[in-house]
């Protein structure tokens, strides 16, 4: 919607719907109190959690999202809108803390878990936030330090103690050593996949773009195993490895056997080509015969052309699908600890065959956060190596 709509007194849906989902949710339970690990608990709204200024303030901040929709959307109020919806996370999560607390007072296996109206208003906030970024005038890095204003406060909550009482935090307690092991073979097997999928990508994207017969055949190889469900997919890689680990010992030697990395990086490196592949062959795509001929009348040589015009245009594409595959397999490596290759998505899944929804947010948060700065920081990278004419486009 644009400003001058906004001026005449429409308003911003985004922040009114924002404002009116995380009201209505106001009275939806927002956590739930445990004896134990495994009692099912009792929801209580924010009302009735003891913490009646937690309550008002949260509430306050609500009306005041709605009010600054009606506003005219010149930069003060903008960040005005900014400003509140970080309060409204940040008072969010203040509040978890400070209920759970009282909660467990005298209980030595008691625990606070957020239900579903905690995660209706953490949405609220989140939309109020990032809707309101997207339109203000300031620099991108800016914007990315501001959206990451939320993750800091948790983290200084979290080193403090004030949150020990949340039930995902218990189960970290319950398994830190395992959980820093299996934080890092996530990431190795998640970044090694896009490694690969990197190297095998970008020559199989140019060879595409250079020889037009094999276009065809290459995109529906690529979109072939996209259409493959993961799991499938890591089912799949099981009966030939490990029969080639049986006829060849030195295979099995290396670690090549049908459960473990060896499947699971496969099958990620598999789904991770296809962004890679595509890119690879759209930066070579985008650039316009007018403009390589006006290279080669300026009497650029071949090594001239791929510096000045042909690299420099290509390797931001290129990081674009990078990117993109960095994300899906940071998500889709979760999968491949059914298979034994380890990762946070043992943690998802032994919650889930325990009934334990506290592990399962505890393995999931993680993922979701580890997706969320490696999005933004190589959007950063992306941002720095884009040429001054082609960063039209926004992060």
């Amino acid at each position: 919607m644009s400003s001058s709509d906004n001026g005449r007194g429409a308003p911003e849906k985004t922040t009114l719907f924002a404002a009116v989902l995380g009201a209505a949710a106001l009275f939806r339970p927002l956590y739930a109190f445990k004896e134990n690990r495994v009692a099912l608990g009792d929801p209580v709204t924010l009302f009735a959690a003891g913490v009646p200024w937690g309550a008002a303030f949260i509430a306050a901040l609500l009306v005041a999202a709605a009010l600054l929709a009606f506003g005219a959307q010149r930069p003060p109020i903008r960040w005005a809108k900014i400003v509140t919806g970080l309060a409204l996370v940040i008072a969010l999560v203040a509040t978890l803390g400070v209920a759970g607390r009282l909660a467990v007072h005298g209980e030595e296996f008691g625990r606070v878990t957020p239900s579903s109206g905690f995660w209706l208003v953490l949405l609220a906030g989140f939309i109020i936030v990032q809707g309101s970024l997207r339109g203000a005038d300031a620099p991108e890095a800016l914007k990315i330090l501001v959206g990451l204003v939320p993750f800091v406060v948790v983290v200084g909550l979290l080193l403090t103690g004030r949150l020990d009482s949340l039930a995902p935090v218990q189960e970290y307690y319950n398994r830190e050593s395992r959980f820093a092991s299996e934080l890092g073979a996530h990431v190795r097997l998640a970044g090694a996949a896009v490694s690969g999928a990197t190297v095998l990508g970008v020559p199989l994207g140019v060879f595409a773009y250079r020889r037009r017969k094999a276009e065809r055949p290459v995109f529906a190889l690529i979109n072939g195993i996209q259409t493959i469900p993961s799991l499938a997919l890591f089912g799949l890689m099981i009966a030939p490895l490990a029969f080639l680990s049986r006829e060849f010992p030195v295979l099995r030697s290396l670690g090549i056997r049908g459960i473990g990395n060896a499947p699971a990086l496969i099958a990620l490196t598999l789904y991770a080509l296809l962004p890679i592949v595509r890119n690879a062959y759209t930066s070579l795509a985008v650039i316009r015969g007018s403009v390589v001929d006006a290279g080669k009348g300026m009497g650029m040589s071949r090594g001239q052309m791929l510096r000045y015009i042909e690299i420099p245009i290509a390797v931001p594409i290129i990081l674009s699908g990078i990117r993109v595959s960095t994300v899906q397999a940071v998500g889709n490596t979760a999968v491949a600890a059914l298979i034994g290759a380890g990762g946070l998505g043992a943690f998802v899944f032994q919650g889930l065959g325990q009934g334990a929804p506290d592990l399962v947010v505890m393995g999931v948060i993680p993922i979701v956060l580890l997706s969320v700065f490696v999005d933004r920081g190589l959007a950063i990278v992306i941002r720095v190596l884009t040429p001054k004419g082609l960063k039209e486009a926004p992060l």
